[in-house]
């Protein structure tokens, strides 16, 4: 066993009185935390389609890395305790559909709240289909199944990218088609797409906003800005989140008269701060914060004034 060095034991000593002190005051935390909750999460992610070495390379980790946290090593069972870096930086990353290789069989529900959203719109399935170079049967079981491809997902996504605010008379789909599909999207309950937060769509635990507007173009740029100044402009899903923003942090709005300007449900204005703090939070930025403003409601009395002056 190799003899630490004087700047080891200085090192060590140092560590030691530092963690004595922090316990004494009561701020002192364990650098090691349960490591269930981070080997459950990793589960649940190679669950949703992304495998471990993925994630590996995902956390720029040699091979293996979780293989003491997953399965233990050497005889070993897994670990019961893992540093708390580690674990804060798992548990904060949940994969996007980007992040799964081409390969991997993903969670179907974002692909369909997708394609079914432009259904709703008119956008039949036999012209997706040919838009992606799919025979329609095709296309219709992926739909179906227990779980799609992540290029297939991919491809979808690109798509709605294109269309979701589209209408599809004109782009040649005959004004009979699209109605014929509007009515099979209604009579199955399917949402268009201002019903999904482009953040949340792919999430399975996701609800959708029931009482947003079906999309219409609106020309131009800076639509949030232009709404706020009282134009009679249609909201995109992007737009309306940067006006509920605004409101929330600009104005003496309650929650309830932000959700009257903007025809939304309570529950979905709600919904909206929320997803924007958390964004916020996940991609390191200071979150935004409600302002309170308090109103002068009283002119201020003449003994007011001369106890002023």
């Amino acid at each position: 066993m190799t003899t630490p060095t004087a700047a080891e034991r200085t090192a060590r000593r140092y560590l030691q009185n530092k963690r004595r002190r922090l316990q004494a005051i009561g701020e002192w935390q364990s650098p090691y935390v349960d490591a269930e909750p981070v080997r459950q999460h990793v589960w649940a992610i190679r669950a949703a389609g992304m495998s471990e070495k993925a994630l590996e390379r995902r956390f720029n980790l040699p091979e293996g890395a979780f293989k003491n946290l997953i399965r233990g090593a050497n005889g070993k069972p897994p670990g019961s305790k893992v540093l708390r870096t580690t674990a804060d930086t798992v548990l904060a990353y949940w994969p996007t559909l980007q992040d799964f290789p081409d390969t991997a069989s993903i969670d179907p529900t974002g692909t369909r709240r997708r394609a079914h959203a432009l259904q709703a719109l008119g956008w039949p399935n036999l012209w997706m289909a040919e838009d992606l170079g799919m025979r329609p049967s095709n296309f219709r079981t992926c739909l179906r199944t227990e779980t799609v491809s992540a290029r297939f997902a991919r491809k979808i996504a690109a798509l709605y990218d294109r269309l979701w605010n589209q209408n599809p008379e004109d782009h040649g789909v005959p004004a009979h088609a699209a109605a014929r599909t509007r009515r099979h999207a209604e009579a199955n309950g399917y949402l268009g797409p201002m019903a999904w937060d482009d953040d949340t769509i792919d999430d399975p635990k996701a609800m959708p906003q029931t009482d947003a507007l079906e999309p219409v173009v609106t020309e131009g740029e800076n639509v949030a800005d232009r709404w706020l100044m009282g134009e009679s402009v249609l909201l995109s899903p992007q737009d309306r989140r940067q006006v509920v923003q605004h409101l929330f942090e600009w104005t003496n709005d309650t929650p309830e008269e932000i959700a009257a300007r903007l025809e939304m449900s309570l529950d979905a204005v709600w919904q909206t701060w929320t997803r924007l703090k958390k964004k916020a939070r996940d991609e390191g930025r200071a979150e935004p914060w409600r302002r309170v403003y308090v109103p002068r409601e009283r002119s201020l009395k003449q003994d007011d004034m001369e106890e002023v002056a």
